[in-house]
């Protein structure tokens, strides 16, 4: 590499496309929000009373409780308030502890409870962050892209929080996805094939070298690199190994074979 150039690390993220990964990734920011402004409770609730996810520690402190029902209590206000009047934001301060109520469009709202004493300064940060942590939630529940572009309007600590949640969704639930599991499959199968050709032995070291000349590796596969892949396995190195008319063999059997079961995964 030439003197004074850098390579840009290019970091994969996920899009929460199901309803799973959705919750998921609202879960991992009402988290971090109780990380970051020290709440104990935190509940996103819809405007019709629904809760849809929420943060409250296993087991509750005589205060905890205390202002946990009182929360429950007034929910049936909040949503009405949400309803009618658009509520975006509302304190509550009370002799055990604040409750933070924080809109999330129209439709939605993060219900915050923090037991104790808390100074104004102190009420003013936690409700700052949570008001971010808002358009955070808003801008997932709408399930738009979040790709560079479709953020760039979004103010920049908005924006970098969506892309480290993506990103953190891409390393903890990718091994669960859809097309991980497929192209698992996929590679198990040629594998299979593989062996029977060239011997059991060789199998992974040709694999291997195969990715590493296309640049990519299995979990990351589509269907028409996994057909290129194939193509390059046979034509590179089952012909080397096993003679031109095993390759050709291979080649005619092997390719529509897998493009059927890759269709088997629509």
């Amino acid at each position: 590499m030439a003197a004074g150039k850098t390579v840009k690390k290019i970091e994969k993220t996920m899009e929460a496309e199901t309803a799973s990964l959705l919750k998921d990734i609202i879960l991992m920011e009402m988290r971090k929000l109780a990380e970051t402004t020290g709440v104990e409770i935190v509940l996103f609730v819809g405007v019709d009373g629904r809760n849809f996810s929420s943060i409250i520690p296993p087991t509750l402190s005589p205060l905890q409780f205390h202002m946990f029902n009182l929360l429950k209590q007034n929910i049936p206000s909040i949503c009405s308030q949400l309803k009618n009047e658009n509520l975006i934001e509302s304190i509550q301060s009370y002799e055990n502890g604040t409750i933070y109520i924080t809109g999330v469009g129209r439709n939605l709202f993060l219900a915050s409870v923090k037991t104790g004493n808390v100074s104004f300064n102190e009420s003013v940060e936690i409700s700052k962050k949570l008001a971010s942590g808002a358009i955070v939630l808003e801008y997932l529940t709408s399930q738009k892209p979040t790709d560079d572009k479709s953020l760039e309007k979004l103010p920049e600590d908005v924006r970098t929080e969506i892309k480290q949640l993506t990103r953190q969704l891409f390393v903890e639930r990718f091994e669960q996805t859809r097309q991980y599991k497929k192209n698992m499959e996929i590679l198990a199968y040629i594998k299979e094939k593989l062996a029977t050709v060239v011997g059991v032995g060789a199998v992974n070291e040709i694999v291997e070298l195969t990715f590493n000349e296309m640049g990519t590796s299995a979990p990351y596969m589509n269907d028409s690199l996994w057909l290129a892949f194939v193509e390059r396995l046979i034509k590179e190195h089952v012909k080397r190994l096993s003679g031109e008319i095993v390759a050709e063999e291979c080649y005619k059997t092997w390719v529509p074979e897998i493009e059927k079961k890759l269709k088997m995964f629509v």
